[in-house]
């Protein structure tokens, strides 16, 4: 059971232990009282003794409350220590995860399971659980001494037990699905939510307001719908809940008072029964409830288990030393699709070595997998067919992270964390100077228009960086590559948000950096690689042709057509 996964997760499963004994000692406490009251009805009091018995009952009062004031705090000490361990944990596990998990999964899920999952379980293993597991202690304490008051009218009373069980097996049933139902359909509502607030720009631009509003009015309607539908379950367990609480109460006294008239008990004994009975029913009463909200806890324990429990990357612990090869494929193929059917491949049989100190460029239409290829270099995805060589070593034998070491990477769509200028760019040496991060800004010709920000290097961005431009973001993006100074350097359209100007500038600062390191690039302004000492043109997951940007225009194929296309004016097709 995954909710044992959980608890197994605790460093301090001492304190959950202790919890239980020191309900049994409660339990204990309430047995003690009623055995008092037994004795106290059956042989009254002696007046000598009166001292004696109040410093008694003060002693167990103050036992009472002490155990009941620890048991909280312990209970919070445990739950808090849990849930960070948890926090942590699915932290650590969503960076290690595998790339892909990210490209199937909406963010609105992840988000919703961190955030609303996280705190459901933490409510459950701090409130529910403990409640559940303290009065089920007692029940079981209070039903054996029970028995050795009056064995017949213990098990008459115990008829309530199997209908309790029934009740809440039949009205909790259907929970599991209906909460299911509602975090899923959450999710969407998180997703939806969010996208309003990343495109927020195109529903204004668009006058989108009424249609998105109404989309996310549908969505909250029904995840509403399936709430109400928990709600209800909850509500039919009120009758039953008085009647398994009363019943058994009205049959101990009618018993009681039969017993003792016959003078099979004593009146001591009648009421130590009906104090006690007190501590059996009321959780039977309540069992519907327990079950309710076991199943409802358990589906947000099973959504972060999910978390909790994902497939990490899998690599190698090796490294290797700079090579003059530094990277070689060899008869790579790779598809997306969990079955690797050769059909729906994205590359196929993909051989190509890129020389260290060299500039190698990818071209090609949308599609034809350059973003892939580069996911593969980077070890986001692993081949399905051939293998990846960094240095000569097969990467899925690296250590992944002192692999990435080597590789600097600026990305199609830019992303800046939210922070200042400066630990945006530091983000590719954290231990970098302030010198160092404003020397890496210079060369990417960034230095200028950081200065005229109304802080400088410490002016905060916004979340995404959107309170900067798109030219401006690739260009930070850029320094924070060059401050990483890695031997090898990938960079996915690193010029599709620059001006013209600012492209020449940020091509003479690569030519400069490509002199002592090996430079990858997937270009769709093909004027960019003109001088790359390799170009390699894919088309429909193959290498079509590859050779310098002389030798292709002569060879009359694909990339003179691409070109050609581009000389006339046209944009050609972005890439995917």
């Amino acid at each position: 059971m995954n909710i044992l996964k959980i608890w197994k997760l605790s460093d301090k499963k001492e304190l959950f232990i202790l919890q239980l004994l020191m309900n049994m000692g409660m339990a204990g406490i309430t047995i003690i009282v009623s055995n008092f009251a037994k004795n106290a009805v059956d042989h009254g009091i002696d007046e000598g003794k009166m001292l004696g018995i109040f410093v008694q009952f003060v002693i167990i009062t103050f036992l009472g409350v002490g155990l009941s004031y620890s048991g909280v705090i312990i209970r919070s000490k445990f739950s808090i220590g849990l849930i960070e361990k948890l926090r942590n944990i699915t932290n650590d596990k969503l960076i290690n995860s595998k790339y892909e998990y990210f490209e199937n999964e909406s963010s609105g899920s992840i988000n919703n399971r961190i955030l609303h999952d996280m705190s459901s379980v933490g409510d459950y293993m701090s409130g529910g659980l403990p409640e559940f597991l303290s009065n089920m202690i007692v029940l079981i304490c209070c039903f054996i001494y029970l028995l050795t008051l009056n064995i017949t009218m213990t098990l008459v009373s115990a008829l309530c037990i199997p209908v309790a069980v029934a009740v809440a097996k039949k009205v909790a049933a259907p929970t599991y699905d209906t909460m299911e139902k509602f975090s899923k359909k959450m999710d969407e509502v998180m997703g939806i939510a969010q996208d309003t607030v990343n495109g927020i720009k195109i529903e204004k631009a668009y006058n989108l307001r009424e249609r998105r509003k109404k989309y996310f009015d549908e969505n909250m309607e029904q995840a509403t719908s399936y709430f109400v539908a928990y709600e209800k379950l909850v509500v039919k367990a009120g009758p039953y809940k008085y009647v398994i609480r009363s019943a058994p109460m009205f049959v101990s006294i009618m018993l009681g008072f039969y017993n003792a008239y016959k003078g099979n008990i004593t009146n001591g004994e009648m009421v130590a029964f009906i104090l006690l009975l007190q501590n059996v029913s009321k959780p039977l009463s309540e069992l519907t409830r327990y079950v309710t909200e076991f199943k409802e806890a358990m589906v947000s324990v099973d959504r972060v288990m999910e978390i909790v429990e994902l497939s990490e990357e899998a690599f190698g612990t090796g490294e290797a030393f700079e090579r003059e090869i530094a990277f070689e494929l060899h008869n790579v193929s790779f598809s997306y699709g969990k079955d690797n059917k050769t059909s729906d491949n994205v590359l196929n049989d993909i051989s190509l070595f890129i020389p260290k100190g060299k500039t190698v460029a990818l071209v090609g239409s949308s599609g034809s997998g350059k973003s892939t290829l580069f996911k593969l270099l980077l070890g986001f995805h692993t081949t399905t067919q051939g293998e990846v060589r960094l240095f000569g070593k097969n990467i899925m034998e690296w250590d992944i992270e002192k692999a990435r070491k080597n590789i600097s990477y600026v990305a199609q769509d830019t992303y800046l964390f939210e922070g200042t200028v400066a630990q945006n760019i530091a983000y590719g040496k954290p231990d970098a100077s302030f010198n160092e991060i404003i020397q890496a800004a210079e060369k990417a010709y960034a230095h200028d228009f950081i200065m005229s920000m109304s802080e400088g290097y410490q002016t905060v961005l916004s979340e995404r960086g959107t309170n900067i431009s798109g030219g401006q973001k690739q260009r930070i993006a850029i320094a924070r590559a060059f401050l990483k100074d890695a031997p090898i350097f990938l960079l996915d359209e690193m010029t599709s948000a620059l001006d013209v100007e600012s492209e020449k500038l940020i091509q003479k600062a690569i030519e400069n950096y490509s002199e002592r390191k090996t430079v990858i690039l997937i270009a769709h302004r093909l004027s960019t690689i003109i001088n790359a000492d390799e170009i390699y043109v894919l088309s429909h997951g193959i290498i079509a042709e590859n050779g310098t940007h002389e030798g292709l225009l002569e060879k009359k194929g694909v990339y003179n057509m691409l070109y050609s296309n581009q000389v006339l004016g046209n944009t050609g097709e972005q890439d995917a």
